[in-house]
């Protein structure tokens, strides 16, 4: 594990039993060391931290249950005030991470054709309320209704089946780049057996919340997943938490501190920050404590391949934090010239010259790259293909890439 984790988990290792020790005894004093003041450069070197700590420490923390059920003003509420921020971010691929089928059943996916898979045969079939997916086998077939599909469709869609007692991962899923269905990712060909088996793995109630957690708004009451009320999508609250007594406050008290009301992640450190986009993202401690297979599936994770980086290792400088690139408000921008301006705000330093500055102290001024000054992802941080996704994938593990260098875990 520790090879897979890179030399941050090795100069680290050691936090392990302390995360594991802190989720036991200290965990609500760990909330303290993730707030900072707003503004400038911020180095803080902190231990890193798993989700598993943030969401028992107190306060807000993405992928949270909720203590009672009226304290999300939900969807609309917020952008009577934040009216720029509300419109742009329903824009976003994470607004659109997941949608219920009974609410839009005309956005069912199209996807045609048939998957045939070890002994079973699997097609999406239309349905009153969206879709169907029909197994069949040996001359006989079952039908199961498609509740909720998660994604935004840019790399493919998921599938949870069932009639709202049981959940079920479908064992298929649908892929852009093909435009036909696949085994999900993680899902093996199904053995001969029941067709009931077949369909897919069966989703137990902390699988549940996991999933719901990540790709849905208010997806719990009174501390319990409640999917009846649960928005689809990722939305304010998601990330700010329940809004309900920010708004009240807003209107009653506006001068009495209301800000303090609602969660604001602007006020993280860099490494909280990171933690906090890990809570769906998985941060460096969530693989540590909960191991991945080795391999380019990792790449899914941005924010622990990021934390991979020597820029990072060295600096954790708020300008290599995950929103310091990618505005959580608005759309992500896919043209890699976009980013340049970010690398060049700590690659500033001429190679070979002294440092004339201490302007930029936490990045130590590094050096412009001597190749190019343009599309600087493009070669530190490449794109690999994964093949269980039918996609590529940047890698965030910034880097120089030798050529005919393989995959780093």
């Amino acid at each position: 594990m520790q090879d897979e984790a890179g030399s941050l988990v090795r100069r680290r290792i050691v936090l392990i039993g302390r995360a594991k020790r802190r989720s036991l005894l200290a965990v609500p004093c760990f909330a303290i060391v993730l707030l900072a003041p707003a503004g400038g450069t911020q180095v803080s070197h902190e231990l890193p931290g798993s989700t598993e700590d943030h969401l028992a420490a107190k306060g807000w923390w993405p992928t949270k249950a909720t203590s009672h059920g009226p304290a999300y003003a939900g969807e609309g509420a917020c952008g009577k005030c934040h009216v720029q921020e509300y419109s742009n971010q329903a824009n976003t691929s994470m607004a659109k991470a997941d949608l219920r089928l009974s609410d839009n059943p005309e956005n069912a996916d199209p996807v045609s054709g048939t998957l045939e898979s070890g002994s079973y045969t699997y097609r999406l079939v239309p349905a009153n309320d969206g879709s169907n997916l029909e197994v069949q086998s040996q001359g006989k077939s079952i039908s199961v209704n498609v509740l909720w599909v998660f994604g935004a469709g840019v790399h493919g869609r998921s599938f949870i089946l069932g009639d709202r007692r049981e959940y079920y991962e479908a064992q298929v899923s649908s892929f852009s780049s093909t435009h036909a269905l696949d085994l999900t990712p993680g899902h093996t060909i199904a053995m001969e057996g029941s067709l009931e088996n077949a369909i897919g793995n069966r989703l137990s109630i902390r699988e549940a919340t996991r999933c719901f957690a990540c790709h849905t708004t208010a997806w719990s009451t009174e501390g319990k997943i409640d999917l009846e009320k649960a928005v689809p999508g990722v939305h304010c609250e998601a990330c700010h938490g329940p809004g309900s007594e920010h708004i009240s406050a807003e209107q009653n008290h506006p001068k009495d501190g209301a800000s303090s009301t609602i969660f604001n992640p602007a006020h993280l450190t860099p490494s909280g920050s990171i933690d906090f986009c890990g809570a769906c993202h998985r941060a460096t401690m969530d693989v540590v404590l909960n191991p991945i297979p080795s391999g380019i599936s990792s790449i899914r994770f941005q924010p622990y391949r990021l934390q991979k980086s020597r820029c990072w290792e060295k600096t954790e400088d708020a300008r290599l934090s995950c929103t310091a690139c990618h505005n959580p408000h608005e759309p992500l921008v896919r043209i890699a010239s976009f980013y340049d301006q970010k690398c060049l705000s700590c690659h500033t330093q001429q190679r070979g010259a002294k440092q004339a500055s201490l302007a930029l102290p936490s990045a130590g001024n590094p050096s412009v790259c001597p190749k190019a000054a343009t599309d600087c992802v493009s070669c530190h941080m490449p794109k690999y293909n994964l093949p269980e996704m039918h996609s590529q994938f940047t890698d965030h593990f910034i880097r120089i890439v030798r050529p005919g260098q393989s995959y780093p875990n």
